[in-house]
């Protein structure tokens, strides 16, 4: 009798601990999976997919438009709870993938070894939900930061040149995400040794959400004789100084600037040069957003620098601060070309107003307050670039605690997700440049040694602001006062000083 050839018993499948727990730090239920328990797979599988399939729903609008939740106290704090529950979820499921096969391990070293990476895998798991944590909170509290501003009781309506009030909408309304807005952007240069806080940068931001339009204005921080609401302060209701004086004058004093903001007195100067901006332009400032510069500094540090390109060698005899760029003997030189500067060196290139610059060919272009206007806004433009290109998973937790150093505004933290879905509109390559500038807008003081404030063309700033917005809807122009405008015999004659 011949035996049948006998075949040796099939080995069971070796799963190896280290692999289960690898693939369930991968994603729970994997290692399970791995390890032939299909049931305990689905069981720590099945809460993760839920989680994912919300947070699709949600980025792709299928479940709504949860855009202002999604900035909420609230809905961060239920980031913190589910992020801290997938934490442990998580970590049971690389622990049981890990403990499920661990009998199989052969020797001593082979147990140390497998246990040695299972803790990694736990830390690991520890510090990418940890660091989620930090920066959810970190958004949290630059939220309450930036959308800190207090909108007290709606402004007085202004009062025309016939002795009526002009309509003017309660800010309290609210701002149904459809309808243009306007937003005054203040750029103030605090810093220790300054005794006063003077409002350099003055831009109003106008942004259409339907027509997907947004237009840039600045106004020169030496323009003069800007209107204000009413002639309790002047009697021809124009401020007779330099309008970046205008905020710091009316926070000296309040309650003769402000007596409808007794409860929050603080706020007054921003709403003076708000108000005032608002009959400047001929519309209404929905909101303001305040930036401190030296802030600026820090966030442009947070991006990791900022690329500028210039045409020529910035040379500033006078300008002064501590900056890598500083020649030796005094003064600021910044190189031609396309260079990355740091957060002081790329605000030096936004305040500095005096000097030249070198071009190619060794003509020099002379630099002034128009010239420095116009590149503050080639700044905010370049930091766009870089928001749009940056590392968040580094520069994330410092770039959020600079912005809430930096930016204040009034704008409702409660349409912050309306406001979030506009900035590529605002941030745009496609944004609409206006520098309220010499010669075509404003005209140069007779006396510049004497008092040196640019006196606004009224009728070119009007037929520019009709240009841009529909000449039905502007306010009007000086409804404060009956007054005329600055004392001159004509716009033309306004004198030949130089910036």
């Amino acid at each position: 009798m011949i035996d049948a050839p006998r075949h040796p018993a099939l080995e069971p499948r070796v799963r190896r601990p280290w692999l289960a727990a690898f693939l369930s730090f991968v994603f729970p239920g994997l290692g399970q999976a791995y390890a032939g328990a299909s049931w305990l797979a689905v069981l720590f599988a099945a809460p993760v997919l839920v989680i994912v399939a919300v947070i699709i729903l949600v980025l792709t609008g299928v479940a709504g438009n949860f855009g202002n939740s999604l900035l909420s106290s609230r809905f961060l704090l239920g980031v913190l709870v589910v992020n801290a529950a997938l934490l442990l979820w998580r970590c049971a499921a690389i622990l049981h993938g890990w403990l499920a096969t661990r009998s199989r391990l052969q020797g001593s070293n082979e147990r140390r070894s497998t246990l040695a990476m299972v803790i990694v895998l736990v830390l690991a798991t520890v510090a990418m939900h940890a660091w989620i944590g930090m920066a959810v909170v970190q958004l949290e509290g630059t939220l309450n930061q930036v959308f800190g501003g207090i909108r007290p009781n709606p402004v007085p309506a202004p009062t025309g040149s016939d002795g009526q009030e002009e309509p003017a909408s309660s800010p309290d309304e609210g701002w149904d995400g459809q309808e243009p807005f306007n937003v005054l952007l203040l750029g103030t240069d605090a810093a220790p040794a300054r005794e006063a806080v003077l409002t350099d940068v003055i831009m109003v931001i106008s942004v259409d959400p339907v027509e997907k339009t947004a237009v840039m204005i600045s106004v020169p921080r030496d323009t003069g004789f800007v209107p204000l609401p009413d002639t309790s302060i002047y009697a021809d209701g124009l401020f007779p100084q330099k309008v970046n004086e205008l905020a710091a004058q009316a926070t000296l004093d309040p309650a003769a600037w402000c007596p409808d903001l007794t409860d929050e007195p603080a706020s007054c100067g921003i709403r003076v040069i708000e108000r005032s901006m608002g009959l400047y332009l001929g519309i209404e400032l929905d909101h303001y957003a305040l930036v401190d510069m030296a802030g600026f500094a820090e966030m442009i540090d947070a991006l990791g620098g900022l690329e500028l390109c210039l045409p020529g060698q910035l040379v500033d005899p006078e300008f002064d601060g501590t900056l890598d760029n500083l020649h030796p003997g005094g003064g600021l030189i910044l190189p031609a070309g396309c260079h990355r500067y740091n957060g002081l060196d790329g605000l030096a290139y936004a305040r500095s107003r005096k000097g030249w610059i070198e071009m190619p060919d060794g003509t020099r272009e002379p630099q002034n307050d128009f010239t420095r206007t116009d590149r503050q806004q080639e700044v905010l433009l370049a930091l766009r670039d870089e928001f749009a290109e940056a590392d968040t998973i580094l520069e994330l937790p410092n770039l959020l605690a600079a912005i809430g150093r930096t930016v204040s505004t009034d704008f409702p933290r409660d349409q912050a997700g309306d406001l979030a879905s506009l900035l590529p509109l605002i941030t745009g390559p496609d944004i609409h440049r206006v520098v309220l500038g010499y010669p075509e807008f404003v005209g140069l003081p007779a006396q510049p040694d004497v008092n040196y404030l640019l006196v606004p063309k009224r009728q070119a700033i009007r037929q520019e602001m009709e240009d841009l917005f529909d000449p039905d809807e502007l306010l009007g122009w000086y409804l404060g006062t009956t007054a005329p405008g600055p004392d001159l015999q004509s716009e033309s004659e306004a004198g030949t000083g130089t910036p």
